[in-house]
């Protein structure tokens, strides 16, 4: 494999000591303000603890925490030691926290006891009950004591801390500095691993592509253990701006905090700008709104990028994943709407490249056609934790990072995220994004939402269409069938589509995202039932 391309790094907490010490930059409801310097300091004495119980370089802690200000404040001082920031998300199960401590060994945890009625501290009892664990250590972040939750384990607070040596800074540009769980082929979770350096440098580039200054304040409503929330926060913290954030979206909520607090820049995922604008009343709701960064996770929102330029709310499509952190690429800020409303745009890292690839024969691929999207980028994951084999396959023999992600490229080294591949339908020897027939379904009045899938017939795989049906409307299925083979490939007309209630969707990290493999099998069980 090639040498990616790398430059000079730094760690995070050197990037965090440029900060003003007073500056705001958690703004919390009520208007409470938590400031750099306050994360300066605290993480400093948090780090000195978890020095103090031999955690250092190399080890993990794990975070499992809502949106609060804590959240940094034991990630920083994570990375002021050198070890590695496990990041759980709050609505994961036992079985789940269960399998990423032990893949992680951390010997830390930062909760909050009181956190949902107390359901994280009751799935941690169960963790600890049913396997042994590496940690020695648990940490309260709120009111609530974390006595006896994981046995064997001492329990503080994180406002009561002991007193201990100042551990320094001890840690090296290289070391691993996060961990995400994503979804896999297998029924465990890949953990991706960043690095210090890497999160350091993409969180400044973002920051410039972004076109963040001194005023911009950023708004923060998606969880912060996921790519996408963390990119949000050290983005801001970049920038040395404040971040308003929440701890859970709501539309009401949010739509007066946007102006209560002087939001400047938004993200989040379409179908919350939808619902925000469906709360909100006048010709221009959010005026010191300068823009809203989106990633496309709910389909059928056709209409919005039109209904939300109206309403003055300049949309502007962002892209990621996981193994690249989210907002590795955006649209351009004067981009057309046509253009700014789809996922893609251009990589937010100067000298990264680009490049779409047939995703069987590896071959690059000219402007207009689609296939995988890859990325040579200094700022992408290191690999997935403990699993060479896996990392191998992430990567192409020249660097490149495999997406998993089909794409369309455009002019000047811009691209169009389609879909993910494993939902590219393989129909009569062709390559066929979904969306292709999707977007010739949804135009019809009466339908609101359309997900197309791909299911095996004897003769062959074949495309089945599901869809929601417009407030108040029937759709006529073979009319919608006679309207794609009007205006499609033959291979690409739908042999079946059902009508439902609702699209199945998965709650993760960073937003809801359909469940395709269910749409699947609700396909198969229903033309075997109906003998088709």
């Amino acid at each position: 494999m090639s040498a990616r391309i790398e430059t000079a790094g730094e760690t995070l907490a050197g990037f965090l000591a440029d900060e003003g010490a007073d500056a705001p930059l958690f703004i919390l409801p009520g208007n409470k303000v938590f400031t750099y310097g306050e994360l300066s300091r605290n993480s400093a004495q948090v780090a000195a603890v978890l020095h103090s119980y031999g955690i250092g370089r190399g080890d993990t802690i794990a975070v499992y925490l809502g949106n609060q200000p804590e959240w940094m404040v034991a990630a920083f001082a994570a990375w002021r030691i050198g070890a590695a920031v496990l990041a759980l998300n709050p609505r994961l199960g036992e079985k789940e926290v269960s399998d990423l401590i032990g893949r992680t060994g951390a010997k830390a945890l930062f909760l909050a006891p009181g956190y949902r009625n107390g359901d994280l501290a009751k799935t941690i009892r169960k963790v600890s009950a049913k396997s042994s664990s590496t940690i020695k250590l648990v940490v309260s972040c709120d009111d609530e004591s974390a006595e006896g939750l994981v046995s064997g384990a001492d329990a503080i607070s994180i406002a009561a801390l002991p007193e201990c040596e100042p551990a320094g800074l001890l840690a090296h540009p290289e070391d691993p500095c996060l961990y995400i769980a994503t979804s896999g082929t297998t029924s465990l979770p890949k953990i991706v691993s960043h690095r210090q350096d890497r999160v350091v440098r993409h969180s400044r580039n973002v920051s410039q592509a972004m076109g963040l200054d001194a005023d911009s304040r950023v708004l923060l409503a998606v969880p912060l253990c996921g790519g996408f929330g963390f990119s949000i926060a050290m983005m801001a913290i970049a920038s040395g701006i404040p971040l308003v954030m929440l701890d859970a979206f709501d539309p009401v909520e949010v739509s007066g905090v946007i102006n209560e607090a002087g939001v400047t820049h938004a993200l989040g995922t379409n179908d919350m700008l939808d619902s925000l604008l469906k709360v909100v009343s006048g010709e221009r709701p959010f005026p010191g709104l300068r823009m809203y960064g989106h990633a496309n996770f709910t389909p059928g929102l056709t209409e919005l990028p039109e209904i939300a330029e109206r309403h003055g709310v300049h949309m502007r499509a962002m892209y990621g994943l996981s193994e690249s952190l989210a907002l590795v690429a955006m649209r351009a800020a004067d981009d057309p709407l046509e253009v700014r409303a789809e996922a893609g745009g251009t990589l937010t890292t100067p000298g990264a490249r680009l490049r779409i690839a047939d995703p069987i024969s590896g071959e690059e691929l000219a402007e207009g056609q689609s296939g995988e999207i890859q990325i040579l980028s200094p700022n992408v994951m290191t690999g997935y934790l403990n699993d060479p084999e896996r990392t191998a396959g992430a990567f192409t023999e020249d660097g490149y990072l495999r997406t998993g992600d089909m794409g369309v490229r455009g002019p000047n080294d811009t691209f169009t995220l389609l879909t993910r591949i494993n939902d590219v339908l393989r129909i009569g020897g062709y390559l066929v994004a979904p969306e292709e027939i999707e977007v010739v379904i949804s135009a019809d009045p009466d339908v609101d939402s359309c997900q197309v899938v791909a299911v095996t017939l004897p003769q062959g795989p074949r495309p089945v269409a599901f869809v929601v049906p417009a407030t108040g409307r029937t759709p006529d299925t073979a009319a919608l069938i006679e309207k794609c083979r009007d205006q499609l490939a033959v291979y690409k007309v739908p042999v079946h589509i059902f009508i439902i209630d609702e699209v199945p969707m998965v709650d993760g990290p960073n937003g809801l995202k359909v469940k395709k493999s269910a749409l699947r099998d609700m396909a198969e069980k229903q033309l075997v039932t109906e003998g088709e």
